[in-house]
């Protein structure tokens, strides 16, 4: 995985990082399950993330699991909800993704 960690998260969600570092964490909380359907691609590559994280780790404690990238990814959108705007998924997806300044070539 490449980038610079906390400043790299907080260059991309901006005011949105400091209400994602207040959320609070699975040990806080107690966790609903939410189904949610997801192409192969993701499967796969949200899996491979979550081991290079695993890996990457410089303190070893709580597993970080595809559930986990999965809840970042949902507080970071609840974050930026006013960023979220379009008639169907893709328009959504699309959207948001230029906001957050994912090159062109990246969205599909």
């Amino acid at each position: 995985m490449t980038g610079g960690g906390v400043q790299d998260f907080n260059n991309l969600f901006g005011e949105g990082a400091s209400q994602l570092a207040g959320a609070p964490s699975l040990k806080s909380g107690k966790v609903r399950p939410k189904y949610t359907q997801i192409r192969d691609d993701q499967w796969a590559e949200l899996d491979e993330l979550a081991r290079e994280l695993m890996d990457a780790r410089s303190e070893k404690g709580r597993r970080i699991t595809s559930n986990s990238l999965i809840r970042v990814a949902i507080d970071a959108l609840l974050a930026q909800r006013e960023q979220l705007g379009g008639d169907h998924e893709d328009a959504i997806r699309v959207n948001y993704l230029k906001t957050l300044g994912v090159p062109e070539d990246k969205i599909s």
